[in-house]
């Protein structure tokens, strides 16, 4: 499936060389071409860093995003922005995926009936339903699917010492969990496994190729046909799953509609699964690059518990995330016009020195705040399925590979601007 992804490599080593050309750089416009090319932006954070000590609130003029759309650098107004209430998901910001440029395509349709994406009102409705089908009971189950898929993913791998993280792990057990969870058929998991990983890869418009986008809409039309029958069929005969949970949900007289249902089911197979393997594969480069924290969960997989919220602080999955000013917004001095773009920079204001002592360091005793699952409004609905299954993962994983280790010198990260994660990670289990 890897032939619609581009790969860009990188070494595990920090030779600081990214900290010297961003250092020498003073126009913020070069920092941030360099943030969005995957191909230049290197160790990415100490760009992150010399774009807010340039200018914490840029105003942009980038090639593929709407002219004078604002970035936002700093801890304090990225979460004030994603805290605001005139600052939303409007259905505008997902033109960027009108590929076509009619409105035709289908994983636009897709996308811009996804909660994330409605008119406020609709927004926070949805939102409510969907909170309603996540009781303790209907993802208490995640903590354990996701330890059997991982104990099943490393029995597979047999006595192969080397395997690729990514591929052999992160990919397919997040995916497999949230699907056991929705209660898909095994039979049916092949499916659709390859329906999401084409849907992913047409998510992010700087990378998108017209073959990237061509299977990202025959994607969006298979998980549409494939979740509008597992939602007749749950109408007429309800289970013990979420799929049943979502749709018979209530709240205020209220309950989803049939496409809401299925570009809900679409949401959560993506965020439940991508973002989670990218966080996963960042979290153990992150090791990698911090041996003796490496050594201490090996030691102590029950540490991973309390270290969790310090590896999603350290690399993110979701490193920018988008808003429109549905007024103007103060920020300092700064006074952001309505109807301008937003790009919260969640990667940055992770690292923000503002926020934390030593922000480059992984510090497993740190216990930190961070903005990884956003904040406000738009706070991340499966924030504690995301918690729950790094945390049984890596239990899993340091349980079984306390001997984990790097396979090379390097790993291959996937070409995207606002999504971060590797493509490919060689590992020895050791």
């Amino acid at each position: 499936m890897k032939e619609s992804t581009r790969g860009i490599p990188r070494s595990l080593e920090q030779d600081g060389r990214d900290d010297e050309i961003a250092a020498g750089l003073s126009d913020p416009g070069a920092v941030l071409e360099r943030i969005l090319d995957a191909e230049r932006r290197g160790a990415l954070y100490p760009y992150y860093r010399r774009l807010r000590e340039l200018a914490p609130i840029h105003r942009s003029e980038v090639e593929g995003l709407p002219p004078g759309t604002w970035f936002l650098t700093r801890a304090e107004d990225v979460n004030a922005v994603a805290r605001s209430a005139g600052a939303v998901n409007d259905p505008r910001t997902a033109q960027v995926w009108d590929y076509e440029g009619d409105g035709s395509g289908a994983f636009y349709r897709m996308m811009s009936r996804a909660m994330l994406f409605l008119d406020k009102s609709d927004h926070d409705r949805v939102r409510r339903l969907v909170y309603k089908a996540f009781t303790p009971a209907s993802v208490a189950p995640l903590g354990d699917l996701t330890a059997r898929v991982a104990g099943e993913l490393l029995d597979a791998v047999g006595d192969r010492d080397e395997i690729d993280f990514v591929r052999d792990f992160t990919y397919p057990l997040p995916l497999r969990a949230i699907m056991r969870l929705l209660g898909i058929p095994r039979d049916a998991e092949g499916t659709i496994e390859r329906y999401a990983w084409d849907f992913a890869r047409a998510g992010d418009p700087m990378s998108a190729t017209s073959e990237i986008i061509e299977r990202g809409n025959r994607a969006a039309e298979g998980l549409d046909a494939f979740f509008g029958e597992v939602f007749d069929l749950r109408e007429r005969a309800p289970a013990d799953d979420l799929v049943t949970a979502l749709v018979h949900a209530q709240a205020d007289g209220n309950r989803l509609g049939r496409d809401e249902t299925i570009a809900t089911l679409v949401l959560l197979l993506q965020a439940g699964h991508e973002t989670t393997s990218d966080l996963l594969g960042n979290a153990l480069i992150g090791l990698f690059q911090h041996p003796q924290a490496l050594s201490r969960l090996a030691k102590n997989p029950d540490l991973v518990v309390p270290a969790t919220a310090e590896l999603l602080r350290y690399d993110t999955s979701v490193q920018i995330s988008m808003r429109l000013a549905r007024a103007p917004i103060e920020l300092g001095k700064t006074q952001i016009p309505a109807g301008s773009l937003i790009a919260l920079c969640y990667g940055a204001a992770n690292r923000d020195p503002a926020l934390h002592a030593e922000p480059d360091r992984l510090d497993l005793d740190r216990n930190p705040s961070h903005l990884s699952f956003s904040a406000g409004a738009y706070y991340c609905l499966g924030n504690a399925l995301a918690r729950t299954e790094i945390q049984a993962a890596l239990g899993v994983l340091f349980r079984r590979a306390p001997g984990i280790r790097p396979a090379s010198e390097g790993f291959v990260e996937r070409w995207t601007s606002r999504l971060r994660g590797p493509l490919e990670l060689p590992v020895s289990l050791g």
